[in-house]
């Protein structure tokens, strides 16, 4: 049968969406699945659904689309509005061009089932749905976090449909009883979760995960008062929070106020996020609307214990307390309960590798076959009604299609004549190895073995140009007709930079450019891999980059200050760090600051170096304030020694390729002869740790 699911936006990235793409590629393997998404707003969805499921979009909302403001004959349809015609608040919101193509859509769709995913979705399927196909609504959030006015008219709607879908019993549950005596069939169907695309989580990066939109309902701000007591008992731990949301700035500040900058990140968002999870020793969900369970299915298909709120919906349907994760209370003082559970799994190591493996084996009930099979069991009992209403007389279905076996037709036609893929992309995948190295892998058909080679290309620099190639070769026989091609760390040297990705055929004659698949880094969040080295620093870091191409940033330092804490104080910022490389750590130094562009140095100080290569330094701010020239003024550091290397400070270890919008320093200030000086730390380009300093509203200021 053909399925269609409506999205609001599927090239917005959130947790619905996912959903919705994981259930209809798991779907797609028995029929012909489409998704239409009523909102286009930005030129690819993440994730990517697969070839295999089609997607459609109604209004198009990108600024550079010449379809913006809707067609020029609906321009001149009297009553017709454009997009920003709206009806309701937000960030796209629905608008009276929407809502026509929507109702034209669902009248001339051919498909046998239609699957609203969200509120205002299910109420317009019940107004605009037609009874010869199959009209099932979805709930993925919780019935009793529904406004009033929202919910009466959902009540209203779900009586009108054939089927209502809940991810949790519990809802279902709650649906039931607010709706006795509604025709439709109100069940509940979990959501799904793919395999992950990336190796599981070794359980050693003391690293905790907590990922989601950054709303007030995310309870992140609990999270991360929890994560002080934490940081208090554990100060080597750190915490990733993943996701984008107009609670991010005053989230940092609250970083800032527990000055918990050395152990807290705000990563953004990622896709796909399975790497990142598997970055995680622990992850932790606090919110207090985490209804579908699909955050806490992701981290647990990468082997990742999760401490979660525990609510009566699908945190305490998933997980089964002290067996594959810890439940704490949703009300009182959860700070404390969060605080509690994490330390308890970063203490007890044996506990939480047991609930680890735990968590993998929860997750595999809810792969995408099983809930699909749930679904086909849906669509059959629905059937029999479905064909009392005249189901079996709907208009006839086009007597062609534009698949075959799942394959568009077009791209049939261009393998029968031998173009396919000729000058597209390829999806190249990348893993970093125990040891550094990396291994490159693609499974594109059109690539035959030991005929193609991965090129990487210095980007940028004055070494522009300079390429590293390396042969594809057949993986193992188990991984079917995959290839890999490694970098081993141990017999290569990478000239510092930025290196672009791309594939080429060894003859020279055919290039490939090359998209980013799975990018896993977590191997270099492992303690021994940020270990201090006789050779000196030397980090690798494939990254996906802003155009979706495969990249890779490298650092070469025979003598490295790496610095892992920064904290501000009355009278001084305090460095600690570490040096890599035996040519650093034989001397003795003395830390020095010169503002930028200047040849002399400015002031110096003492920098405290212990038998193992471990560093201290404070920088007076009374120097900085005595030396400011007025203005804003961005000053280089470096540690001296006579007769030895002059050695730079920066931050180059880790996973980050780029960590300048991800790392947060505290600030100080002084007065100053000319007033108060304010003095910040920050990273350069190359991630060289620098100060700016300027004078404060109010001050006197002169140009550098």
């Amino acid at each position: 049968m053909k399925i269609t699911f409506l999205l609001y936006d599927a090239y917005r990235t959130s947790g619905t969406v996912r959903a919705t793409i994981n259930l209809a590629d798991a779907l797609a393997d028995r029929h012909d699945v489409e998704i239409v998404s009523c909102h286009r707003t930005a030129d690819h969805p993440r994730p990517a659904p697969p070839p295999r499921v089609r997607i459609r979009a109604l209004v198009d909302l990108r600024p550079t689309s010449r379809h913006y403001a809707g067609t020029a004959a609906e321009q001149r349809t009297p009553g017709t509005v454009c997009p920003h015609d709206t009806v309701h608040d937000g960030p796209t919101p629905p608008s009276g061009l929407g809502e026509a193509r929507l109702a034209a859509h669902l009248k001339d769709s051919d498909a046998d089932v239609v699957i609203a995913t969200g509120p205002y979705l299910t109420c317009f399927l019940a107004e605009h749905g037609r009874p010869d196909q199959l009209r099932i609504g979805q709930e993925h959030a919780a019935r009793d976090l529904r406004p009033d006015a929202l919910r009466d008219d959902l009540d209203a709607a779900v009586p009108l449909l054939d089927a209502y879908v809940t991810v949790s019993a519990a809802d279902a549950r709650a649906h039931r009883r607010a709706l006795p005596s509604a025709p439709t069939r109100l069940t509940a169907i979990p959501v799904c979760i793919p395999e992950p695309c990336a190796e599981p989580s070794t359980g050693m990066s003391r690293t905790v995960v907590a990922a989601g939109r950054l709303t007030p309902a995310g309870q992140y701000d609990r999270l991360l008062d929890a994560f002080a007591k934490v940081v208090a008992v554990h100060p080597d731990w750190t915490l990733r929070v993943y996701g984008h949301g107009r609670e991010r700035g005053r989230l940092r500040r609250r970083i800032d106020e527990l000055a918990l900058h050395d152990n807290v990140l705000l990563m953004g968002a990622r896709t796909p996020m399975e790497p990142e999870w598997a970055k995680g020793a622990i992850a932790v969900v606090p919110h207090r609307t985490e209804a579908s369970g699909t955050t806490l299915l992701a981290a647990m298909s990468c082997g990742v214990p999760v401490v979660s709120t525990d609510r009566d919906h699908a945190p305490r349907e998933i997980i089964t307390h002290g067996e594959d994760g810890l439940l704490v209370p949703a009300q009182g003082a959860v700070e404390d309960a969060l605080a509690d559970a994490v330390c308890r799994l970063i203490e007890n190591d044996a506990e939480r590798r047991r609930m680890a493996a735990a968590a993998r084996r929860t997750s595999v009930r809810f792969r995408p076959r099983h809930i699909a099979a749930q679904y086909d069991a849906l669509f059959l009992d629905l059937a029999p009604e479905l064909a009392s209403r005249g189901g079996q007389g709907r208009r006839p279905r086009a007597a062609h299609r534009d698949t075959d076996g799942g394959r568009p037709l077009w791209r049939r036609a261009l393998e029968l004549v031998g173009l396919a893929g000729f000058g597209s992309p390829v999806r190249v995948g990348c893993r970093v190895l125990p040891d550094g190295s990396l291994a490159f892998h693609t499974a594109d058909p059109a690539l035959a073995p030991d005929a193609w080679q991965l090129v990487l290309r210095l980007r940028d620099t004055a070494a522009a140009g300079e390429a590293v190639r390396v042969r594809l070769e057949s993986r193992a026989a188990e991984a079917g007709t995959s290839l890999e091609a490694k970098l081993d760390k141990g017999s290569r040297a990478l000239t510092e930079g930025h290196w672009d990705a791309f594939v080429q055929h060894v003859s020279g004659n055919k290039s490939r450019p090359v998209l980013a698949g799975p990018v896993e880094t977590a191997r270099l969040l492992d303690p021994a891999a940020r270990r201090p080295a006789d050779a000196g620093c030397t980090a690798w870091i494939p990254y996906r980059a802003q155009d979706g191409g495969l990249a890779l940033r490298t650092w070469h330092r025979p003598a490295h200050a790496e610095v892992s804490s920064i904290a501000a104080g009355d009278t001084a910022i305090r460095l600690t760090g570490s040096l890599h490389g035996s040519v650093a750590r034989a001397h003795h130094y003395r830390f020095r600051a010169r503002l930028r562009g200047r040849h002399a140095w400015a002031f110096d100080g003492r920098c405290y170096v212990d038998p193992y290569g471990d560093f201290e330094i404070g920088i007076p701010l009374a120097a900085v304030a005595e030396h400011h020239p007025g203005g804003q003024a961005r000053w280089e550091l470096r540690l001296s020694a006579y007769g030895g290397p002059e050695v730079r400070l920066g931050m180059l270890t880790g996973d980050l390729a780029d960590r300048r919008d991800v790392t947060s320093f505290p600030t100080a200030s002084y007065a100053g002869p000319e007033g108060r000086v304010t003095v910040e730390p920050c990273l350069t380009q190359d991630h060289e740790l620098a100060l700016v300093s300027s004078l404060a509203p109010g001050g006197s200021s002169a140009p550098e």
